[in-house]
Parts: structure tokens; sequence; C-alpha cells
């Protein structure tokens, strides 16, 4: 019992350790001054604050935050909305023809989505949607469809018919049943929802890439692939955009974590 638990505490220090270390390491580097030698695993003798504002200057930073913002903001409310009703219609819909269209909503976690990428291509060039904020997040709709669907038809399956039957004997029509009675449910299956497709929106490289070719149009992650440059990279400036980068996605996490946590422990003492 003693080796196991010691094996137990050893295993949660290696986790520890890979997770703290790198974020220990972009604090300190961009912390650090861009013309003498960077120490990453060491601390700074003098702490360059000015690091943080000059890379939000140099990297027009809130351009580009303000377009991750928008692309962020169309592909969440779009995706959450189409999945929550698609989940509830299969959950509702007839048991051959519910089963076959899951199974045909599957695919898309099967299928690679680099496989599209040529047609996704052309098909927006068609639209005139190229090189567009909504172009590419139609691209992310598409793209991140399966996983919220799946989960809110194995939620809504979870959910018995007679807090809905009960509801209707009320008086309710259908919609006011589905957004008053049922969407206050699915709390903690739209926070693990609002996290995968906040997180994969945000760190978006591959779409930017292909589909926004403007350097206006850019996102944050491809705004901090010019940091560094084929011949000189400055990389405290660097270190220290990838932490702002970073911060309002890990803040969304903390926060959104909450609610999963109380959803579930709402969940498991109603009944």
């Amino acid at each position: 019992m003693r080796a196991a638990k010691i094996s137990s505490y050893g295993i949660i220090a290696v986790c520890l350790a890979v997770i703290l270390v790198p974020l220990f390491v972009l604090a300190t580097v961009s912390l650090q001054n861009s013309s003498g030698t960077l120490n990453p695993l060491g601390l700074p003798e003098t702490y360059y604050w000015s690091n943080y504002p000059k890379a939000i200057e140099v990297g027009r930073l809130v351009l580009y935050f303000t377009n991750s913002v928008t692309v962020l903001a169309v592909s969440l409310s779009v995706t959450l909305v189409c999945a929550i009703l698609a989940g509830y219609a299969l959950r509702h819909g007839r048991a051959w023809r519910a089963d076959w269209l899951f199974s045909y909503f599957l695919l898309g976690m099967i299928l690679p989505g680099f496989a599209g990428t040529i047609q996704s291509f052309l098909l927006l060039r068609e639209l005139s949607l190229l090189n567009t904020h909504l172009g590419l997040s139609i691209i992310q709709v598409a793209g991140g469809m399966a996983l919220p669907i799946f989960l809110y038809f194995q939620f809504f399956k979870t959910v018995p018919l007679e807090i809905e039957e009960a509801a209707m004997i009320d008086g309710c029509s259908p919609i006011r049943i589905f957004w008053q009675v049922v969407v206050p449910l699915t709390l903690p299956v739209t926070s693990t929802c609002i996290i995968v497709i906040a997180i994969n929106s945000w760190n978006d490289f591959f779409g930017p890439l292909v589909y926004l070719s403007s350097p206006n149009s850019r996102t944050l992650p491809i705004g901090l692939m010019f940091f560094k440059t084929q011949y000189s990279a400055n990389w405290p400036q660097l270190f220290a955009a990838s932490a702002l980068v970073a911060m309002p996605i890990t803040l969304l996490y903390m926060f959104v974590q909450r609610f999963i946590i109380k959803g579930l422990v709402g969940g498991a003492v109603k009944g």
C-alpha cells in the first residue's frame, strides 16, 4: 500500500512538472532582455516588463485579438445553437432515422479535417467568402459540429421524457418546453462544448493560414508566426506575446470549469 501511494505521488509530480515547467519557461523568458543571453530555467536579474507592451505594439496583437474574437464568437454561437437543436431532434426522431443521421454525424469525428481542404477552399472562393472571417467561421462550424452533436444527443437520452410531458400538461408549447425546460438542464454539456469549441477556434492555425491571406485579417496564431523571421527572432517579445495569447482562453477555461462542476454536482443530488 505504501509503495502504491509513493508511486501515485511520483506520477502526479511528473505530470505537474510536464505542465508547470513550460509555463515557468514562458514566464521567465518573456521577462528577460532580448539583447542578452537567455536563461530559460533561471530567473532574470532584471525584469523587463516592457516586453509585453512592445509585443502588443510590434505584433499588432490588438488587431489580431479582435479578429480571433470575431471568428470565435461566430463559430461558437452557431455551433452551439445548431448542435443543441440537432441533438434534441435526434432524440425525438424516429428510431431508425435518428440512428442513421447520428451515424452520419459521427463521420465528422472519424474523417480528418484536412481531407476536404481543397473542396472547402474552392467553395469559399465561389461564394466570395475567401479571405473573410465569416468564411473561416463557416469552416470551423462545419469541422467542429460532430462532437457537440454527439454530446448533446447522449445527454438528451438521459433526460426523462416525463419532465417534458409534465410541462406539456401545464400548458407549455413545444418551443417553450425546449427553451425553458430542456435547455437549462444542458448546462454541464454546454460548458464542455464551450471549452472544446473555444480552444479549437482560438488555437486554429491551419484554417487561417489557408483561408485568410490579408495581413489585416490574420488571427493570433498566424500573428505569432511573424514574430520569427528568416534571419532573426525577438524571443522575449515572442514569449510575451504567447503568454498574452494564452491568457484569455485559460481564463475562460477556469471560469467555465466551475459551471461544469456545479452542474454535475447539482445533477447528482437532484432526483
